[in-house]
């Protein structure tokens, strides 16, 4: 089925609410908005008007909407926000496992929901444009950024866990970004692309809002650490550098990137 990229589905029992974002989208981005208050009808209304964005609360007239959570979010294509005043014990994380793509506290403006959005898209186009392999300069080594693996010449290989894969991936992409300069850009040019805030890494791994990003930090350094050891197994890069590079702009905020003296985006599948 093909998605309507101006079509929303707001499901939400308090009018209000309701009324207040279908207004602002049609108006403000004139999209094509359908409202319900009832579980029972977010599955039809979502596949008869092919929208391409759900925004449910969690309860409904009818309800609980996590009734239908995994089978909306079964349609591909489709982005499920949860948009919520209470999650009355419900862990986060278990909505986000189940298939919402992001959890939003209510009250929210409607110009914020939208933006999570356009995000969420975001990372969405940007992995369609992901490259397919990473090769190393200095040794028969090829990371397969689809399947997930590492493979040396000879035969060795490795299927990378989903985290280690997510954070190469996302690696991957900076490196092709990089690669894509011009020759002749500026040096100063040069030497800002490539790199990845390690807050963005963090959201697209763990599928976590910015005020959880940090609760994440440990879990994702000790899974960079992984790769890094994972990655020397198979690489042994020539003056002893670094496979991934980490630089820190401020007092907080880290970015990284593969190492382009090491690391190539390859031409070919």
């Amino acid at each position: 089925m093909t998605l309507s990229m101006d079509t929303v589905v707001i499901a939400e029992d308090n009018l209000e609410i309701s009324m207040m974002i279908k207004d602002y989208f049609e108006e403000v981005y004139n999209l094509t908005v359908e409202t319900t208050d009832t579980v029972a009808s977010i599955l039809p209304l979502v596949k008869e008007s092919k929208a391409s964005v759900l925004i449910m609360d969690l309860e409904l007239r009818d309800g609980d909407a996590t009734e239908v959570l995994k089978d909306v979010a079964a349609i591909p294509g489709l982005i499920v926000v949860i948009f919520t005043g209470t999650y009355k014990g419900r862990e986060e994380n278990e909505l986000l496992k189940n298939g919402a793509h992001v959890v939003m506290r209510k009250p929210q403006k409607p110009a914020t929901i939208w933006q999570q959005v356009l995000n969420l898209r975001g990372i969405r186009n940007q992995r369609k444009q992901e490259p397919r392999k990473i090769v190393v300069k200095e040794a028969q080594v090829i990371y397969d950024v689809q399947k997930g693996t590492l493979v040396k010449e000879g035969g060795r290989s490795t299927i990378l866990d989903d985290e280690k894969n997510d954070i190469l991936s996302a690696l991957s992409y900076s490196l092709a970004e990089y690669q894509n300069l011009p020759v002749e850009s500026s040096d100063e040019r040069r030497g800002s692309a490539g790199w990845i805030e390690k807050k963005e890494i963090i959201k697209t791994v763990f599928k976590c809002e910015d005020h959880k990003v940090s609760s994440y930090s440990q879990m994702f350094g000790y899974r960079l650490r992984k790769i890094i050891e994972t990655l020397r197994e198979y690489i042994d890069p020539e003056g002893n550098k670094e496979l991934i590079e980490n630089k820190r702009i401020g007092r907080y905020n880290s970015y990284y990137r593969l190492n382009p003296d090491v690391f190539e985006v390859s031409e070919s599948d």
